[in-house]
């Protein structure tokens, strides 16, 4: 279709609804990928003609044509490769290994660059050149990324991502990760497609089915790009245009090296100046000498491996099949045996050398210098890796660190980045604020009566949630002090543990008198117990927003860690067995990973979300562990024999030190940092501190301003910009360029069906106007005398007698702090018009004309023009006919969704039937076809009419055929039956009617009479006429001759009426057939008989 949506024409059918799409504009070719089936298509866009390119990879996650290179890279999700291939379907290798699910890949082959999104949990942006050098890691975020396309002409990579409240945005940064530029936009499906053209960003919407546009600077209200709802959801979307794949001059004869040379060295820097590419080992200089192409190792002899290789760009790498390892020389293959009694943290098997016995390592680690061991990605060290670990060959691997964090010097611890943490202790009479090193010991809370066993904190509104075991209460106080508030004080007996769900705002805990595991809100309201069935003694408890998982554990007979959904639901043992009283819990959640304490065994595991890969990190060393922390590389542990502190390394239990040892009982210890608690939208409370604007980013508010203010010294503040000094810079942020969290842009208007919003008439309800309003416009007055008051997101700030005051917006209802929505339609207070459906939304609400109806831009007036309906009856009876809508009615409830795509439904009562009116572009008895499926429906009918009228005609030409052939063939018999007369008869009958007589009884003349008869058959209708042809006794005495001849000659008019095929004519009967008188005597003359 054209960028106006007109112009609409197939290319290729039948390609699926789940399909990768690109395109090759010099070759007019477009390119496809099944996911499903793994296969990769090509065809012209002059014709249907499609090939088959590839078809191997069932895990295809993106595509990307190279129309530079004449190549087609691909993103495969379950193996974690990149892959390419020639556009001929030739010359398949892989550039990439060992990624974290990659997808939607994006090349610019004018800079030789390829991106990429990668990882599920940990999602970021990746980019290498097109041979798979270089790779690094451009952005990385806590949102989910989605469908990743590239602006070429700024340069600029453009993607959609999705927030876990909910909220969407389009963001884009350079191609180096820096300038990030985010625009908060309503997206209302994940499963979308993206693209940038000019000035705009393209995507579809696979709910309204639809292609819509908005500004890649500002965002703003997304337009249709297609007025006509599509038939299916589009699933792929492209800009086919020059501008998009641009082509670069063809090198000159003696050609510099260009900016992207991939690994040249101590060359230029730039095409204007000349210079010599000198590539590194493993790769060849090009043919055009302006970059670099990876050389095939593998091809020269497997290049001294014993049994096989593998080319990787720039390098190889030997493998070896199954059953079978590398030695140290990584070239030879030997045979894997098992392991003896000294060898048992070898787990992989073991090789025989020349120099002993040695542990087997899997692919992506190394031996280490004992022998007895193996580091990298797939062990439990990780290679030393804090968070990531990447493997960039068999035996080398790469840190890395998630968004918030730092890779510090070494290059494989990872540093949070902000505000120094510090721990959270519960110590039975107080709660205590303890930095990790054990020093700046403070008291937040006290009370020697409480018995102050668990305690977690809400990062948002910066609440420390704590139990009393002696009051049964549970309550709350501000992280800096203050009095406290009691949340839940009856039916509690033994709340052993608390867990906080920041992001869905709702705490946990554990009762091990009552047996049960309850929940509530953060100010304990709406109470329940999610499990109870089969609980003995539960303690422990800890709660994973991001996952939607609680994890608990139980310290009865039958010691347990177990794990549901957030409603109690899916209930799982996450660990069953060796288990003595598992007490404390806590989640690494930069890893996803569990970790409990034993406090009998005086034992420290830990293991992945669902139980797997089990580790012992401390055995008989932390005395009687009762709760834990872990937070970047350590692990905090609560020991009750002691007294004291303890802190570890969290996956080598090593460096263990005592940090503090000055308490009463240690219990419950949470680490308060922005990333401890990922996830968390600081915004939601107080607009997270911000007097105008607040984006909650790492755990951290940051505030802006609107246009015409600057920011305060504090950071929270806005202060006006005096407009006749001009310091207001040309940078100023605007409000549409900004995600912004917290408040709403009231003034787009909504169109709903029936309900028109013309320019320049008021609407049916008085709230929204012509002129787009911002509602963040009404609060930025007085801003400079009331910045420092927290007013709420639906509040904005007045000065009432000279003092800032919070008064909540229209179509809100509060005490300015907090605002909630008034609901207009259930309070009356709407102007709808009568014939009008009042909807409410958020500080405002609809006015929707009824079925039947149609509004004029103020009122809902009564449908009065005829309109073709197709009504319900029959099948013989389905035909557009016409109808007075004034005997019409609207239909009840029950059939509001009885017309598809926004047809109106309507009932007659007269032919008790239902009708619908179809929007424009689509037909049927329920709108339920478009008008390409109609005419493609209607060409199957006609062809399905035209091949039954073609089988009944060969029928019937059969069966005359056949009819002809037995006509033919009787006829044939019969003639055998009735031979001719011989000469002698033949001349006796030529006599003259004269001397015919015959000699007769009667003197009555007789005459004979011909019948035709269709039912009687040919043999009955001879024998009636002429009973001598068929009787040999006669009773009647005729002359011979004359019998013969009566009998000739009727049976010859018989034939003739028998069979009308036959063209020559009868005798006539006036000369031949004429009767004479019986009685008059034989003639002398005449023969005798």
């Amino acid at each position: 279709m054209d960028l106006d949506g007109k112009s609409q024409r197939r290319l290729v059918a039948g390609v699926g609804s789940s399909i990768l799409l690109d395109f090759h504009f010099r070759e007019e070719r477009i390119y496809w990928a099944d996911k499903h089936t793994g296969v990769i298509y090509k065809a012209s866009v002059r014709g249907a003609h499609r090939q088959k390119l590839y078809s191997s990879d069932k895990h295809i996650s993106g595509l990307a044509v190279d129309w530079i290179g004449n190549s087609v890279y691909w993103t495969s999700e379950e193996t974690g490769q990149i892959k390419k291939i020639d556009l001929n379907g030739k010359n398949e290798r892989t550039l990439l290994r060992h990624l974290t699910q990659p997808g939607c890949i994006a090349v610019d082959p004018t800079n030789r660059f390829l991106f990429w999104l990668s990882g599920a949990m940990n999602p970021n942006i990746q980019r290498s050149d097109v041979t798979g050098q270089m790779k690094t890691t451009l952005i990385k975020v806590a949102e989910q990324l989605k469908a990743l396309t590239i602006d070429r002409e700024n340069k600029r990579l453009f993607w959609a991502q999705f927030g876990l409240q909910g909220d969407s945005a389009i963001a884009s940064c350079d191609y180096n990760g820096n300038v990030l530029h985010t625009i908060g936009q309503p997206l209302r499906s994940q499963s979308l497609a993206i693209t940038v053209f000019r000035e705009q960003v393209y995507y579809t919407d696979a709910v309204s089915q639809v292609i819509k546009q908005v500004s890649k600077y500002t965002g703003g209200e997304p337009l249709d790009v297609n007025r006509k709802q599509m038939a299916k959801p589009p699933a792929a979307l492209k800009v086919v245009h020059p501008l998009n794949q641009p082509v670069t001059e063809s090198p000159s004869p003696f050609p510099g090296c260009d900016e992207q040379s991939g690994n040249c060295e101590n060359v230029c820097s730039s095409r204007a100046e000349q210079g010599m590419c000198q590539c590194s080992e493993g790769f060849a200089l090009s043919k055009q000498g302006t970059y670099c192409d990876d050389v095939n190792e593998c091809a020269h002899w497997n290049h001294g491996c014993s049994l096989g290789c593998e080319n990787i760009p720039g390098s190889y790498f030997c493998t070896c099949p199954k059953g079978y390892a590398l030695l140290q020389d990584r070239k030879t293959c030997r045979e894997i045996i098992s392991c003896g009694v000294n060898m048992a943290k070898c787990g992989h098997g073991c090789l025989g050398t020349d120099e002993g016995v040695i542990c087997v390592c899997p692919e992506g680690s190394v031996l280490q210098e004992d022998g007895q061991g193996c580091t990298g990605c797939s062990t439990a060290d990780r290679g030393g890796c804090s968070q990531l670990c990447t493997p960039v060959s068999p035996r080398r691997w790469q840190c890395g660190c998630l968004s918030g964090y730092q890779l510090h010097q070494d290059g494989k611890r990872c540093i949070a980045t902000g505000p120094p943490p510090y721990l959270l202790v519960a110590n039975l009479v107080d709660v205590r604020k303890i930095y990790p090193d054990g020093t700046g010991d403070q008291t937040l809370l006290e009370d020697p009566r409480a018995a102050i066993i668990a305690l977690d904190y809400d990062p948002v509104e910066q609440n420390v949630y704590f139990t009393s075991i002696s009051q049964g209460t549970i309550e709350r106080v501000d992280l800096n002090g203050g009095s406290r508030e009691t949340l839940i004080s009856e039916d509690l007996n033994s709340p052993e543990g608390l867990a906080v769900d920041w992001v869905h705002r709702r705490m946990y805990w554990t009762d091990k008198s009552q047996s049960t595991v309850d929940c509530s809100t953060l100010i304990g309201q709406n109470r329940e117990t999610i499990v109870s069935e089969g609980l003995e003694k539960p303690r422990g408890i800890a709660v994973h927003p991001l996952a939607k998982k609680v994890f608990w554990t139980d310290i009865g007979a039958r010691p347990v860690v177990e794990s549901a959904s957030l409603e109690g639901k899916d209930r799982a043992v996450v660990v069953g067995t060796n288990l003595v009283s598992p007490s404390g819990l806590t989640i690494d959640f930069t890893v996803d990973r569990l970790f409990w304490c034993d406090q009998r065994k005086g034992l420290v595991e830990s293991a992945a979300l669902d139980g797997s890969d089990r580790r012992i990190l401390l055995e008989n060393q932390v005395g009687r562990p009762f709760d834990l922390a872990v937070f970047e590389d350590w692990l905090w542990i609560s020991d009750q024999e002691h007294q004291q502190l303890r802190s570890v390394h969290k996956q080598t239990g090593k460096k263990q030190q005592h940090i503090h040892g000055n308490m009463v009982q240690p219990a419950s210890i949470v680490v308060v940092h922005p990333l401890s608690k990922p996830g968390a939208d600081i915004c939601l409370y107080l607009n997270g501190g911000c007097a105008q604007m607040c984006e909650s980013k790492l755990g951290l508010a940051h505030c802006s301003c609107l246009s015409h203010y600057t920011l305060s010294a504090d950071g929270k503040g806005c202060l006006p910009v005096d407009a006749s000094n001009g310091t207001a810079e040309s940078g100023d942020t605007d409000l549409t360029t900004l995600k912004n969290k917290t408040f709403k842009n009231e003034s787009t208007l909504i169109t709903t069906p029936g309900l028109s919003t013309d320019k320049g008439e008021a609407d049916l309800h008085s709230v929204v106007s012509s002129e787009p309003i911002l509602f963040t416009d009404k609060m930025i007055s007085d801003q400079n005398e009331c910045y420092s008051l927290r007013c709420g997101a639906n509040a904005q700030c007045l000065l009432k007698a000279g003092n800032p005051t919070c008064f909540c917006l229209e179509g809100f209802t509060g005490d300015g702090q907090l605002c909630v929505d008034m609901d207009e339609c259930k309070q009356g207070t709407h102007n709808c018009n009568k014939n009008a459906e009042c909807q409410n939304t958020l500080g405002s609400f609809l006015c929707k004309c009824r079925a039947g109806y149609s509004s004029n831009g103020q009122t809902c007036r009564e449908l009065e023009t005829t309109s073709p309906w197709v009504t319900t009856g029959s099948p013989a009876d389905v035909s557009t006919q016409h109808h007075n809508s004034n005997s019409a009615e609207s239909c009840p409830s029950t059939h509001e969704s009885y017309c598809l795509y926004q047809g109106i439904c309507f009932y007659f009562p007269e032919m008790e039937s239902y009708a619908c009116n179809c929007v424009s572009g689509y037909i049927g008895e329920r709108c339920q076809f478009s008008d390409l499926e109609w005419w493609e429906l209607q060409q199957a009918e006609e062809e399905k009419r035209r091949n039954v009228v073609i089988a009944a005609c060969m029928v019937v030409l059969i069966s005359l055929l056949s009819l002809a052939a037995c006509v033919t063939y009787c006829y044939g018999t019969r003639r055998l039956f009735h031979k001719q007369p011989s000469v002698d008869n033949v001349s006796e009958s030529s006599l003259t009617d004269e001397n015919m007589s015959e000699t007769t009884t009667t003197s009555v003349p007789q005459f004979y009479m011909l019948v035709e008869r269709k039912d009687i058959p040919a043999v009955d209708f001879l024998q009636g006429v002429c009973p001598s042809c068929s009787s040999e006794t006669e009773s009647a005495t005729l002359s011979e001759s004359n019998r013969g001849y009566e009998c000739s000659l009727v049976s010859d008019i018989a034939k003739e009426i028998i069979d009308p095929t036959v063209h020559h004519s009868l005798p006539s009967l006036s000369s031949s057939f004429r009767p004479t008188s019986l009685s008059q005597a034989p003639s002398p003359e005449a023969p005798a008989s």
